[in-house]
């Protein structure tokens, strides 16, 4: 009998869509997630190389006392500035993308789960695509997106807008995806909409082992 090959499939969007509430689904059908932003963090909060380019590029004044970085003023700086954006991603990004493979690698060879999923805003922005079976894009209308950023990270409607505006649109994330999920209803309706492509998702690795 051929040994099961999980699925793995990038979940993607813009800020504010949902698709890590969709990642939340996924896991509890019994998918394995790995979410690139937590990858990034824990890179950042444990490899003193990172910290060391951070402050050379930043200031110092982007750690705590404790060592730990100052993520919001951080946040603040590069997003008035592409050229900081630019040297920001520069420093974070190779080394995210290397651990994400790593635990890729480490899910795949487990043998435990038939989909691994990997919940990152910037896959199509760093061209990542090519990585994965398939891309999950997560999409709803903006006044929705507005919302859940403003109640969950307290940003203005002005900011929120700026840092939309400086990821790709999601109208050309939904043209280039495998799956397209709607995220304008009931968190029951996403579930749903999650579980189709969770069977979707096994179908297609039913494919592969074949």
């Amino acid at each position: 009998m051929a040994k099961r090959k999980p699925v793995v499939v990038a979940v993607t969007g813009g800020m504010g869509c949902g698709q890590t509430t969709v990642c939340q689904f996924l896991e509890k059908m019994g998918a394995k997630v790995i979410n690139a932003d937590n990858v990034a963090k824990k890179e950042v909060d444990s490899n003193p190389e990172v910290k060391a380019e951070l402050r050379k590029a930043f200031g110092r004044h982007i750690f705590y006392r404790n060592g730990k970085l100052n993520r919001k003023l951080l946040a603040r700086i590069v997003f008035e500035d592409q050229a900081k954006t630019n040297r920001l991603n520069r420093i974070v990004h190779p080394r995210m993308v290397a651990r994400i493979i790593e635990e890729i690698e480490k899910a795949r060879e487990s043998g435990r789960y038939p989909i691994i999923a990997v919940d990152a805003a910037l896959i199509y922005e760093l061209n990542l695509e090519n990585m994965f079976d398939a891309v999950v894009v997560v999409t709803s209308r903006m006044s929705n997106r507005i919302k859940r950023i403003k109640e969950r990270d307290g940003l203005t409607e002005k900011e929120i807008i700026d840092r939309i505006n400086k990821q790709i649109p999601i109208k050309d994330k939904m043209r280039w995806a495998d799956f397209v999920i709607q995220n304008n209803g009931t968190l029951e309706e996403l579930e749903a909409e999650t579980r189709k492509l969770y069977q979707n998702l096994l179908k297609l690795g039913q494919r592969k082992t074949a």
